[in-house]
Protein backbone atom coordinates (compact mmCIF):
# COMPACT_ATOMS: atom_id res chain seq x y z
CA UNK A 1 0.00 0.00 0.00
CA UNK A 2 1.34 3.75 -1.07
CA UNK A 3 -0.34 6.58 0.53
CA UNK A 4 2.39 9.15 0.55
CA UNK A 5 -0.31 11.64 -1.16
CA UNK A 6 -4.25 11.29 -1.91
CA UNK A 7 -3.60 11.53 -5.46
CA UNK A 8 -0.99 8.22 -5.02
CA UNK A 9 -2.82 6.37 -2.31
CA UNK A 10 -2.37 2.67 -4.19
CA UNK A 11 -3.31 -0.83 -3.33
CA UNK A 12 -1.62 -3.73 -4.54
CA UNK A 13 -2.47 -7.25 -3.75
CA UNK A 14 -2.04 -10.28 -5.52
CA UNK A 15 -4.83 -12.43 -6.53
CA UNK A 16 -4.92 -15.89 -7.91
CA UNK A 17 -1.60 -15.07 -8.72
CA UNK A 18 -2.27 -12.07 -10.38
CA UNK A 19 -0.42 -9.00 -9.25
CA UNK A 20 -3.32 -5.80 -8.82
CA UNK A 21 -2.36 -2.03 -8.69
CA UNK A 22 -5.58 0.15 -8.03
CA UNK A 23 -5.41 3.81 -7.41
CA UNK A 24 -8.25 6.07 -7.75
CA UNK A 25 -8.36 6.84 -11.22
CA UNK A 26 -7.78 3.12 -12.51
CA UNK A 27 -11.32 2.67 -10.01
CA UNK A 28 -12.96 5.26 -11.41
CA UNK A 29 -12.15 4.52 -14.85
CA UNK A 30 -13.69 0.83 -13.83
CA UNK A 31 -16.53 1.77 -12.07
CA UNK A 32 -17.45 4.85 -14.69
CA UNK A 33 -17.33 7.59 -12.04
CA UNK A 34 -15.45 10.83 -11.61
CA UNK A 35 -12.25 11.14 -9.71
CA UNK A 36 -12.20 14.75 -8.93
CA UNK A 37 -13.57 16.49 -5.90
CA UNK A 38 -12.74 17.69 -2.56
CA UNK A 39 -11.36 14.37 -0.24
CA UNK A 40 -11.52 13.88 3.68
CA UNK A 41 -11.25 10.98 5.80
CA UNK A 42 -11.89 10.93 8.98
CA UNK A 43 -13.66 8.54 11.80
CA UNK A 44 -12.71 10.29 14.86
CA UNK A 45 -13.44 13.56 14.45
CA UNK A 46 -15.24 15.91 12.37
CA UNK A 47 -13.97 16.82 8.76
CA UNK A 48 -12.22 19.86 8.35
CA UNK A 49 -13.36 21.46 4.99
CA UNK A 50 -13.92 24.75 4.45
CA UNK A 51 -17.37 26.12 4.26
CA UNK A 52 -18.16 22.88 6.39
CA UNK A 53 -19.57 23.50 9.75
CA UNK A 54 -21.27 20.43 11.42
CA UNK A 55 -24.11 22.93 13.09
CA UNK A 56 -25.30 23.52 9.24
CA UNK A 57 -25.78 20.05 8.25
CA UNK A 58 -27.56 18.96 11.75
CA UNK A 59 -29.78 21.95 11.81
CA UNK A 60 -30.26 20.57 8.22
CA UNK A 61 -31.22 16.71 9.34
CA UNK A 62 -32.75 17.68 13.08
CA UNK A 63 -34.87 21.08 12.14
CA UNK A 64 -37.11 20.59 15.53
CA UNK A 65 -34.01 20.45 17.44
CA UNK A 66 -32.70 24.19 18.68
CA UNK A 67 -30.12 22.94 20.42
CA UNK A 68 -27.62 21.20 18.15
CA UNK A 69 -23.62 21.15 18.09
CA UNK A 70 -21.04 18.90 16.64
CA UNK A 71 -20.94 16.68 20.18
CA UNK A 72 -24.83 15.64 20.31
CA UNK A 73 -26.00 12.31 20.00
CA UNK A 74 -26.64 11.46 16.09
CA UNK A 75 -29.53 9.07 15.33
CA UNK A 76 -31.20 7.82 12.94
CA UNK A 77 -34.97 8.25 14.23
CA UNK A 78 -35.08 11.52 14.48
CA UNK A 79 -34.60 12.17 10.22
CA UNK A 80 -36.94 12.69 7.90
CA UNK A 81 -38.13 10.22 5.41
CA UNK A 82 -35.80 11.38 2.52
CA UNK A 83 -32.68 11.79 4.94
CA UNK A 84 -33.30 8.42 6.16
CA UNK A 85 -33.47 6.58 2.61
CA UNK A 86 -30.14 9.25 2.28
CA UNK A 87 -28.20 7.88 4.89
CA UNK A 88 -29.47 4.00 4.09
CA UNK A 89 -27.71 4.45 0.78
CA UNK A 90 -24.62 5.62 2.27
CA UNK A 91 -24.26 3.09 5.05
CA UNK A 92 -25.15 0.11 2.19
CA UNK A 93 -23.77 1.22 -1.12
CA UNK A 94 -20.56 4.41 -0.54
CA UNK A 95 -19.55 3.50 2.59
CA UNK A 96 -20.37 0.03 4.35
CA UNK A 97 -20.69 -0.22 8.08
CA UNK A 98 -20.94 -3.22 10.20
CA UNK A 99 -23.73 -3.55 13.06
CA UNK A 100 -26.61 -1.32 13.82
CA UNK A 101 -27.68 1.61 12.06
CA UNK A 102 -29.36 3.36 14.92
CA UNK A 103 -26.44 6.08 14.72
CA UNK A 104 -24.98 7.95 12.23
CA UNK A 105 -21.33 8.89 12.45
CA UNK A 106 -19.64 11.87 11.30
CA UNK A 107 -18.06 10.66 8.25
CA UNK A 108 -21.88 9.26 7.16
CA UNK A 109 -23.24 13.24 8.25
CA UNK A 110 -20.42 14.94 6.32
CA UNK A 111 -21.30 12.79 3.07
CA UNK A 112 -24.99 13.64 3.35
CA UNK A 113 -23.81 17.35 3.13
CA UNK A 114 -21.67 17.19 0.55
CA UNK A 115 -24.90 15.11 -1.21
CA UNK A 116 -27.53 17.25 -0.46
CA UNK A 117 -25.32 20.88 -1.01
CA UNK A 118 -23.76 18.99 -4.42
CA UNK A 119 -20.33 19.25 -3.59
CA UNK A 120 -18.35 17.09 -5.60
CA UNK A 121 -16.38 14.06 -3.64
CA UNK A 122 -13.89 12.06 -4.47
CA UNK A 123 -15.65 8.42 -4.21
CA UNK A 124 -13.31 6.37 -5.49
CA UNK A 125 -10.68 7.67 -3.02
CA UNK A 126 -12.95 6.67 -0.39
CA UNK A 127 -13.93 3.40 -1.43
CA UNK A 128 -10.19 2.42 -1.17
CA UNK A 129 -9.07 3.97 2.17
CA UNK A 130 -12.19 2.15 3.59
CA UNK A 131 -10.93 -1.02 2.25
CA UNK A 132 -7.54 -0.78 3.54
CA UNK A 133 -9.27 0.37 7.17
CA UNK A 134 -11.62 -2.98 7.02
CA UNK A 135 -8.90 -4.97 6.20
CA UNK A 136 -6.63 -3.89 9.14
CA UNK A 137 -9.35 -4.92 11.91
CA UNK A 138 -10.08 -7.84 13.43
CA UNK A 139 -13.14 -9.49 12.20
CA UNK A 140 -13.89 -7.57 9.34
CA UNK A 141 -15.22 -8.14 6.59
CA UNK A 142 -13.83 -6.59 2.77
CA UNK A 143 -16.32 -4.50 1.82
CA UNK A 144 -17.37 -3.39 -1.70
CA UNK A 145 -18.48 -6.99 -2.85
CA UNK A 146 -19.79 -6.33 -6.18
CA UNK A 147 -17.61 -3.68 -6.94
CA UNK A 148 -14.56 -6.15 -6.38
CA UNK A 149 -15.88 -8.41 -9.06
CA UNK A 150 -15.58 -5.54 -11.10
CA UNK A 151 -11.97 -5.12 -10.61
CA UNK A 152 -10.91 -8.59 -11.12
CA UNK A 153 -12.52 -8.62 -14.25
CA UNK A 154 -10.41 -5.79 -15.50
CA UNK A 155 -7.47 -7.34 -14.50
CA UNK A 156 -8.80 -10.64 -15.75
CA UNK A 157 -8.35 -12.83 -12.70
CA UNK A 158 -10.23 -16.68 -13.39
CA UNK A 159 -13.49 -16.41 -11.68
CA UNK A 160 -14.02 -20.14 -12.39
CA UNK A 161 -15.30 -22.09 -9.55
CA UNK A 162 -16.55 -18.77 -7.63
CA UNK A 163 -20.17 -18.95 -6.46
CA UNK A 164 -22.52 -15.89 -8.38
CA UNK A 165 -24.60 -13.92 -6.09
CA UNK A 166 -27.46 -12.51 -7.55
CA UNK A 167 -29.05 -8.97 -6.56
CA UNK A 168 -31.61 -9.33 -4.36
CA UNK A 169 -35.23 -7.76 -4.17
CA UNK A 170 -33.90 -5.47 -1.06
CA UNK A 171 -30.91 -4.69 -3.43
CA UNK A 172 -33.51 -2.16 -5.74
CA UNK A 173 -34.41 0.99 -4.17
CA UNK A 174 -38.02 1.76 -4.23
CA UNK A 175 -41.30 1.98 -1.83
CA UNK A 176 -40.74 -1.34 -0.67
CA UNK A 177 -37.22 -0.07 0.70
CA UNK A 178 -39.25 2.24 3.08
CA UNK A 179 -42.11 -0.24 4.32
CA UNK A 180 -39.08 -2.59 4.88
CA UNK A 181 -37.87 0.54 7.13
CA UNK A 182 -41.01 1.00 8.33
CA UNK A 183 -42.02 3.93 6.81
CA UNK A 184 -46.14 4.33 5.31
CA UNK A 185 -47.51 6.78 2.71
CA UNK A 186 -50.61 8.26 5.36
CA UNK A 187 -52.37 10.78 3.22
CA UNK A 188 -49.53 11.65 0.82
CA UNK A 189 -46.98 12.07 4.25
CA UNK A 190 -44.30 9.36 4.53
CA UNK A 191 -44.93 8.36 8.77
CA UNK A 192 -42.51 5.47 10.39
CA UNK A 193 -44.33 2.59 12.18
CA UNK A 194 -41.63 0.36 12.79
CA UNK A 195 -42.49 -3.56 12.57
CA UNK A 196 -43.02 -5.18 15.94
CA UNK A 197 -39.96 -7.39 15.69
CA UNK A 198 -37.61 -4.54 15.01
CA UNK A 199 -38.78 -2.47 18.25
CA UNK A 200 -36.29 -4.44 20.28
CA UNK A 201 -33.19 -3.94 18.17
CA UNK A 202 -33.73 -0.53 17.45
CA UNK A 203 -34.04 0.37 21.24
CA UNK A 204 -30.98 -1.81 21.86
CA UNK A 205 -29.55 -0.10 19.25
CA UNK A 206 -30.49 3.48 20.80
CA UNK A 207 -28.70 2.50 24.18
CA UNK A 208 -25.24 1.82 23.05
CA UNK A 209 -22.67 3.60 24.11
CA UNK A 210 -21.67 6.41 21.65
CA UNK A 211 -17.95 6.15 20.72
CA UNK A 212 -15.22 7.81 22.73
CA UNK A 213 -14.82 10.70 19.94
CA UNK A 214 -18.80 11.65 20.63
CA UNK A 215 -18.13 12.13 24.70
CA UNK A 216 -16.48 15.34 24.62
CA UNK A 217 -19.66 16.52 25.83
CA UNK A 218 -22.60 15.92 27.92
CA UNK A 219 -25.85 15.74 26.58
CA UNK A 220 -28.02 18.14 26.02
CA UNK A 221 -30.40 19.29 29.31
CA UNK A 222 -33.94 20.01 26.54
CA UNK A 223 -35.47 16.59 26.17
CA UNK A 224 -35.23 14.99 22.55
CA UNK A 225 -38.68 14.29 20.96
CA UNK A 226 -39.06 10.61 20.12
CA UNK A 227 -39.56 11.73 16.45
CA UNK A 228 -40.03 14.84 13.87
CA UNK A 229 -42.85 15.13 12.34
CA UNK A 230 -43.04 13.91 8.73
CA UNK A 231 -42.00 16.06 5.86
CA UNK A 232 -44.75 16.25 3.27
CA UNK A 233 -43.06 17.48 0.43
CA UNK A 234 -41.86 14.20 -1.40
CA UNK A 235 -39.70 16.27 -4.09
CA UNK A 236 -36.41 15.28 -2.15
CA UNK A 237 -37.01 11.63 -1.93
CA UNK A 238 -38.29 11.52 -5.79
CA UNK A 239 -34.71 12.92 -6.64
CA UNK A 240 -32.72 10.42 -4.37
CA UNK A 241 -34.51 7.52 -5.49
CA UNK A 242 -34.16 8.86 -9.32
CA UNK A 243 -30.96 8.99 -8.38
CA UNK A 244 -30.27 5.30 -6.48
CA UNK A 245 -32.26 4.14 -9.57
CA UNK A 246 -30.20 5.91 -11.70
CA UNK A 247 -26.82 4.45 -10.27
CA UNK A 248 -28.83 1.01 -9.90
CA UNK A 249 -28.54 0.62 -13.30
CA UNK A 250 -25.32 2.16 -14.53
CA UNK A 251 -23.74 -0.55 -11.77
CA UNK A 252 -26.48 -3.00 -13.73
CA UNK A 253 -24.94 -2.28 -17.11
CA UNK A 254 -21.70 -2.27 -16.21
CA UNK A 255 -21.57 -6.17 -14.85
CA UNK A 256 -23.60 -6.90 -17.83
CA UNK A 257 -20.88 -5.33 -19.84
CA UNK A 258 -18.19 -7.15 -18.07
CA UNK A 259 -19.82 -10.49 -18.16
CA UNK A 260 -20.23 -10.47 -22.06
CA UNK A 261 -16.71 -9.25 -21.93
CA UNK A 262 -15.20 -11.42 -20.12
CA UNK A 263 -17.05 -14.04 -21.95
CA UNK A 264 -15.70 -13.26 -24.96
CA UNK A 265 -12.30 -13.40 -23.74
CA UNK A 266 -12.94 -16.92 -22.62
CA UNK A 267 -13.89 -18.17 -25.62
CA UNK A 268 -11.16 -16.40 -27.21
CA UNK A 269 -8.65 -18.38 -24.85
CA UNK A 270 -10.33 -21.57 -25.55
CA UNK A 271 -9.56 -21.00 -29.23
CA UNK A 272 -5.65 -20.39 -28.92
CA UNK A 273 -5.70 -23.22 -26.56
CA UNK A 274 -7.17 -25.27 -29.42
CA UNK A 275 -4.61 -23.46 -32.20
CA UNK A 276 -1.43 -24.15 -29.76
CA UNK A 277 -2.68 -27.87 -29.76
CA UNK A 278 -2.89 -28.01 -33.54
CA UNK A 279 0.39 -26.00 -34.09
CA UNK A 280 2.19 -28.83 -31.50
CA UNK A 281 0.83 -31.68 -33.16
CA UNK A 282 1.76 -30.61 -36.64
CA UNK A 283 5.29 -29.51 -35.22
CA UNK A 284 5.81 -32.94 -33.90
CA UNK A 285 4.63 -34.66 -36.93
CA UNK A 286 7.19 -32.14 -38.90
CA UNK A 287 10.14 -33.34 -36.74
CA UNK A 288 9.51 -37.10 -37.14
CA UNK A 289 9.79 -36.85 -41.06
CA UNK A 290 12.98 -34.76 -41.07
CA UNK A 291 14.58 -37.06 -38.53
CA UNK A 292 13.26 -40.24 -41.05
CA UNK A 293 14.35 -38.30 -43.94
CA UNK A 294 17.69 -37.74 -42.80
CA UNK A 295 18.32 -41.23 -41.65
CA UNK A 296 17.75 -42.02 -45.58
CA UNK A 297 19.55 -39.92 -46.83
CA UNK A 298 22.54 -41.26 -44.39
CA UNK A 299 22.47 -44.30 -45.62
CA UNK A 300 22.50 -43.47 -49.40
CA UNK A 301 25.51 -41.75 -48.44
CA UNK A 302 26.93 -44.81 -46.80
CA UNK A 303 26.49 -47.17 -49.71
CA UNK A 304 27.50 -43.84 -52.32
CA UNK A 305 30.86 -44.13 -50.32
CA UNK A 306 30.94 -48.09 -50.62
CA UNK A 307 30.65 -47.76 -54.16
CA UNK A 308 32.80 -45.44 -54.44
CA UNK A 309 35.41 -47.44 -52.46
CA UNK A 310 35.05 -50.80 -54.26
CA UNK A 311 35.77 -49.02 -57.92
CA UNK A 312 38.83 -47.36 -56.33
CA UNK A 313 37.70 -44.31 -56.76
CA UNK A 314 38.07 -43.03 -53.45
CA UNK A 315 40.08 -44.90 -50.75
CA UNK A 316 38.38 -47.30 -48.45
CA UNK A 317 36.80 -45.77 -45.41
CA UNK A 318 36.98 -47.62 -42.28
CA UNK A 319 33.57 -47.76 -41.08
CA UNK A 320 32.78 -46.74 -37.57
CA UNK A 321 30.93 -48.47 -34.95
CA UNK A 322 28.19 -46.12 -35.34
CA UNK A 323 28.15 -46.47 -39.44
CA UNK A 324 28.12 -50.69 -38.89
CA UNK A 325 24.67 -50.15 -36.55
CA UNK A 326 23.03 -48.63 -39.35
CA UNK A 327 21.13 -51.61 -41.69
CA UNK A 328 21.83 -51.16 -45.30
CA UNK A 329 18.73 -53.32 -45.86
CA UNK A 330 16.61 -51.09 -44.72
CA UNK A 331 14.32 -50.39 -47.65
CA UNK A 332 14.39 -46.83 -48.94
CA UNK A 333 11.26 -44.85 -49.21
Amino acid sequence: MVSDQNQEFAVTSVVKGQRMYLHARILASILHIPHTGIYVFEHKKWPEVESFHPNQILSVLYPNDPNVHPNMALTTNRLSVDHRLLHHLIVHQILPTGGGYAKLSRMQVFIMWCIISKIEFCFPLLILKTMVRAYSQKKSVLPYGSLLTLVFLHYHIPLDGEISTKLKKEDTYNKSTLNRMGWKKEQGMWICHPRADQAPRLAREEQEDNPPWEQDAPAPAAPVPAQTAPSSSTANLDRIMEMMQSLQAQFTSMQSSFKEDFQEIKTRVGRLEGDLRNIHSEFQHTDDAIFYDLKVTKRRLKRMERKLAQSKTIDQVEETSGDKSESDSTPES
